[in-house]
Protein backbone atom coordinates (compact mmCIF):
# COMPACT_ATOMS: atom_id res chain seq x y z
CA UNK A 1 0.00 0.00 0.00
CA UNK A 2 2.39 2.66 -1.22
CA UNK A 3 1.44 6.16 -2.32
CA UNK A 4 2.39 5.66 -5.97
CA UNK A 5 -0.24 2.94 -6.42
CA UNK A 6 -3.11 5.17 -5.31
CA UNK A 7 -2.33 8.74 -6.38
CA UNK A 8 -4.62 10.55 -8.78
CA UNK A 9 -3.71 12.83 -11.66
CA UNK A 10 -7.31 13.58 -12.60
CA UNK A 11 -7.46 16.76 -10.47
CA UNK A 12 -5.44 19.40 -12.27
CA UNK A 13 -3.51 21.68 -9.92
CA UNK A 14 -3.82 25.45 -9.83
CA UNK A 15 -1.24 27.69 -11.48
CA UNK A 16 0.39 30.90 -10.15
CA UNK A 17 -1.14 32.91 -13.01
CA UNK A 18 -4.66 31.85 -11.99
CA UNK A 19 -6.75 34.45 -10.21
CA UNK A 20 -8.73 34.10 -7.00
CA UNK A 21 -11.86 33.92 -9.15
CA UNK A 22 -10.31 31.10 -11.20
CA UNK A 23 -9.48 29.21 -8.02
CA UNK A 24 -13.02 29.54 -6.66
CA UNK A 25 -14.43 28.24 -9.94
CA UNK A 26 -12.06 25.28 -10.10
CA UNK A 27 -12.56 24.27 -6.46
CA UNK A 28 -16.32 24.44 -6.94
CA UNK A 29 -16.27 22.51 -10.21
CA UNK A 30 -14.10 19.72 -8.78
CA UNK A 31 -16.01 19.61 -5.45
CA UNK A 32 -12.80 19.88 -3.41
CA UNK A 33 -11.73 22.18 -0.57
CA UNK A 34 -8.07 22.48 -1.50
CA UNK A 35 -5.75 22.14 -4.49
CA UNK A 36 -1.98 22.33 -4.91
CA UNK A 37 -0.44 25.32 -6.66
CA UNK A 38 2.12 24.04 -9.16
CA UNK A 39 4.47 25.59 -11.71
CA UNK A 40 6.80 23.58 -13.93
CA UNK A 41 6.14 20.48 -11.82
CA UNK A 42 7.20 22.32 -8.65
CA UNK A 43 4.80 22.51 -5.70
CA UNK A 44 4.53 26.18 -4.65
CA UNK A 45 1.58 26.22 -2.25
CA UNK A 46 -1.77 24.77 -1.26
CA UNK A 47 -4.78 26.94 -2.04
CA UNK A 48 -8.18 26.44 -0.41
CA UNK A 49 -11.24 28.45 0.45
CA UNK A 50 -9.64 29.72 3.65
CA UNK A 51 -6.74 31.23 1.68
CA UNK A 52 -9.11 32.89 -0.80
CA UNK A 53 -11.36 34.64 1.72
CA UNK A 54 -11.37 38.46 1.73
CA UNK A 55 -9.14 38.67 -1.32
CA UNK A 56 -9.76 40.57 -4.53
CA UNK A 57 -11.17 38.24 -7.23
CA UNK A 58 -8.51 39.49 -9.65
CA UNK A 59 -5.56 38.80 -7.33
CA UNK A 60 -3.07 36.29 -8.66
CA UNK A 61 -2.60 33.08 -6.66
CA UNK A 62 1.14 33.74 -6.65
CA UNK A 63 0.46 36.62 -4.24
CA UNK A 64 -1.16 34.43 -1.57
CA UNK A 65 1.02 33.63 1.50
CA UNK A 66 2.26 30.11 2.11
CA UNK A 67 -0.27 27.62 3.44
CA UNK A 68 2.39 26.20 5.80
CA UNK A 69 6.05 27.13 6.41
CA UNK A 70 7.05 23.68 5.17
CA UNK A 71 4.69 22.34 2.53
CA UNK A 72 3.69 18.75 3.38
CA UNK A 73 4.28 16.18 0.64
CA UNK A 74 4.85 12.45 0.34
CA UNK A 75 7.14 10.33 -1.81
CA UNK A 76 5.70 7.70 -4.19
CA UNK A 77 7.33 4.81 -2.31
CA UNK A 78 6.06 5.83 1.13
CA UNK A 79 3.31 3.85 2.84
CA UNK A 80 -0.26 5.15 3.01
CA UNK A 81 0.04 5.26 6.81
CA UNK A 82 2.74 7.94 6.39
CA UNK A 83 0.34 9.98 4.28
CA UNK A 84 -2.54 9.48 6.69
CA UNK A 85 -0.40 10.69 9.60
CA UNK A 86 0.42 13.97 7.83
CA UNK A 87 -3.15 14.45 6.69
CA UNK A 88 -4.42 14.00 10.25
CA UNK A 89 -1.86 16.30 11.87
CA UNK A 90 -2.36 19.13 9.38
CA UNK A 91 -6.09 18.50 8.78
CA UNK A 92 -5.57 18.35 5.01
CA UNK A 93 -8.10 16.81 2.58
CA UNK A 94 -5.29 15.86 0.17
CA UNK A 95 -1.52 15.60 -0.09
CA UNK A 96 0.77 16.29 -3.03
CA UNK A 97 3.02 13.45 -4.20
CA UNK A 98 6.55 14.34 -5.33
CA UNK A 99 9.17 12.10 -6.94
CA UNK A 100 12.84 11.92 -5.97
CA UNK A 101 13.61 14.92 -8.17
CA UNK A 102 11.08 16.99 -6.22
CA UNK A 103 8.63 17.08 -9.12
CA UNK A 104 4.89 17.09 -8.53
CA UNK A 105 3.32 13.91 -9.97
CA UNK A 106 -0.17 13.79 -8.44
CA UNK A 107 -2.42 13.90 -5.39
CA UNK A 108 -3.41 11.54 -2.60
CA UNK A 109 -6.91 12.29 -1.27
CA UNK A 110 -7.83 11.58 2.34
CA UNK A 111 -11.14 10.01 1.27
CA UNK A 112 -9.34 7.62 -1.12
CA UNK A 113 -6.87 6.55 1.58
CA UNK A 114 -9.67 5.85 4.05
CA UNK A 115 -11.52 3.76 1.45
CA UNK A 116 -8.38 1.79 0.58
CA UNK A 117 -7.46 1.10 4.20
CA UNK A 118 -11.03 0.14 5.13
CA UNK A 119 -11.02 -2.53 2.42
CA UNK A 120 -7.55 -3.84 3.24
CA UNK A 121 -8.27 -4.00 6.98
CA UNK A 122 -11.41 -6.13 6.47
CA UNK A 123 -13.65 -3.46 8.00
CA UNK A 124 -16.51 -4.52 5.74
CA UNK A 125 -16.11 -8.22 6.50
CA UNK A 126 -18.63 -10.08 8.63
CA UNK A 127 -17.67 -10.51 12.26
CA UNK A 128 -17.40 -8.41 15.38
CA UNK A 129 -15.18 -5.83 17.07
CA UNK A 130 -13.76 -5.98 20.60
CA UNK A 131 -12.31 -2.86 22.21
CA UNK A 132 -9.64 -3.27 24.89
CA UNK A 133 -7.93 -0.73 27.14
CA UNK A 134 -4.33 -1.83 27.68
CA UNK A 135 -1.21 -0.36 29.23
CA UNK A 136 1.46 0.06 26.52
CA UNK A 137 3.83 -2.20 28.46
CA UNK A 138 1.20 -4.96 28.51
CA UNK A 139 0.27 -4.80 24.84
CA UNK A 140 1.28 -7.91 22.92
CA UNK A 141 -0.44 -8.68 19.63
CA UNK A 142 0.96 -12.21 19.65
CA UNK A 143 -0.66 -12.89 23.05
CA UNK A 144 -3.99 -11.50 21.89
CA UNK A 145 -3.83 -13.57 18.70
CA UNK A 146 -3.11 -16.67 20.76
CA UNK A 147 -6.16 -16.04 22.96
CA UNK A 148 -8.42 -15.40 19.99
CA UNK A 149 -7.16 -18.43 18.06
CA UNK A 150 -7.50 -20.63 21.16
CA UNK A 151 -11.22 -19.90 20.85
CA UNK A 152 -11.31 -20.93 17.16
CA UNK A 153 -11.40 -17.37 15.81
CA UNK A 154 -9.05 -15.11 13.84
CA UNK A 155 -8.02 -11.47 14.08
CA UNK A 156 -8.79 -9.76 10.73
CA UNK A 157 -7.55 -6.30 11.66
CA UNK A 158 -6.02 -4.34 14.53
CA UNK A 159 -6.33 -0.63 15.25
CA UNK A 160 -4.53 1.01 18.19
CA UNK A 161 -5.23 4.54 19.43
CA UNK A 162 -3.68 6.65 22.15
CA UNK A 163 -6.19 7.63 24.83
CA UNK A 164 -5.97 11.35 25.59
CA UNK A 165 -5.22 12.06 29.25
CA UNK A 166 -4.60 8.39 30.06
CA UNK A 167 -1.59 6.10 29.98
CA UNK A 168 -3.57 3.37 28.24
CA UNK A 169 -3.95 2.59 24.56
CA UNK A 170 -7.28 1.60 23.04
CA UNK A 171 -6.98 -1.52 20.91
CA UNK A 172 -9.77 -2.44 18.48
CA UNK A 173 -9.75 -6.06 17.29
CA UNK A 174 -11.78 -6.99 14.21
CA UNK A 175 -12.63 -10.70 14.45
CA UNK A 176 -14.04 -13.17 11.95
CA UNK A 177 -16.73 -14.33 14.38
CA UNK A 178 -19.69 -12.79 16.15
CA UNK A 179 -19.79 -15.49 18.86
CA UNK A 180 -17.89 -13.81 21.66
CA UNK A 181 -18.90 -15.56 24.88
CA UNK A 182 -15.81 -17.75 25.25
CA UNK A 183 -13.46 -15.10 23.84
CA UNK A 184 -14.63 -12.48 26.33
CA UNK A 185 -14.35 -14.97 29.19
CA UNK A 186 -10.80 -15.89 28.18
CA UNK A 187 -9.74 -12.26 27.85
CA UNK A 188 -11.17 -11.57 31.31
CA UNK A 189 -9.30 -14.59 32.72
CA UNK A 190 -6.05 -13.10 31.41
CA UNK A 191 -6.90 -9.72 33.01
CA UNK A 192 -7.64 -7.87 29.77
CA UNK A 193 -10.08 -5.01 30.23
CA UNK A 194 -12.82 -5.14 27.59
CA UNK A 195 -14.47 -1.72 27.36
CA UNK A 196 -16.83 -2.36 24.43
CA UNK A 197 -17.83 -4.88 21.81
CA UNK A 198 -19.86 -4.58 18.61
CA UNK A 199 -21.59 -7.06 16.31
CA UNK A 200 -22.06 -9.76 18.93
CA UNK A 201 -24.78 -12.22 17.90
CA UNK A 202 -24.63 -14.69 20.78
CA UNK A 203 -25.69 -12.06 23.35
CA UNK A 204 -29.41 -12.94 23.17
CA UNK A 205 -28.67 -16.66 23.52
CA UNK A 206 -26.40 -15.86 26.46
CA UNK A 207 -29.11 -13.80 28.17
CA UNK A 208 -31.66 -16.56 27.57
CA UNK A 209 -29.29 -19.03 29.17
CA UNK A 210 -28.78 -16.80 32.22
CA UNK A 211 -32.53 -16.26 32.55
CA UNK A 212 -33.13 -20.02 32.39
CA UNK A 213 -30.48 -20.62 35.03
CA UNK A 214 -32.08 -18.00 37.29
CA UNK A 215 -35.51 -19.56 36.88
CA UNK A 216 -34.11 -23.00 37.72
CA UNK A 217 -32.46 -21.54 40.80
CA UNK A 218 -35.73 -19.92 41.96
CA UNK A 219 -37.59 -23.20 41.45
CA UNK A 220 -35.18 -24.84 43.88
Amino acid sequence: MIAEEHLTTILEPLEPSDTVRDAYEKLSALHVELLPLVKNYQLLNYIGYAQLENRNPTDKLSEIPMYHPVLPTIMPEQHLFDALKQLKILQLPMLAVQNEAGQYIGILKTSDIVNILSKSMSIGSAGSIIVLNILPTDYSLSDLARIIEYNDAKILGVFAFETEGKNEIEVHLKLNTSVLKNILATLERYNYKVSQYFGREDLIDDLDSRYESLMNYLDI
